[in-house]
């Protein structure tokens, strides 16, 4: 399966959502943005290692200069990009498919064969 492709216009608008240094000034007021801003952000998250969440609040504040951090971890869990156990205090970065992360995350309505 091929991965859908990313809308250059949208991949810009996105981009500029980010300083030069990789963190996160603005969060963006269109679904599709934030989906492709919500890649960004798991991208930054280290694989096959458990987080408290305290550590996983460090790593998405540090690297977030607007407001409510508090929602990435919400989106990443609800995207099932991130996983907290029951009592939320151990989390997990999900490693996926890359067609499968493109797909869910790209959101362009896009296939191309």
């Amino acid at each position: 399966m091929t991965p859908p492709t990313i809308d250059p216009k949208r991949a810009d608008k996105v981009a500029r959502c980010f300083d030069g240094l990789g963190r996160l000034l603005r969060w963006p007021s269109k679904r599709a943005e934030q989906l492709l801003v919500l890649g960004v952000v798991w991208s930054y998250l280290p694989e096959d290692r458990q987080m408290t969440e305290t550590e996983v609040s460090s790593m998405l504040r540090d690297g977030r200069d607007c407001e409510d951090f508090a929602l990435l971890p919400r989106e990443l869990c609800d995207l099932d990009l991130l996983r907290r156990t029951p009592d939320c205090r151990v989390c997990r970065h999900i490693a996926h498919v890359p067609g499968d992360v493109a797909a869910r995350l790209a959101d362009t309505g896009h296939n191309p064969s």
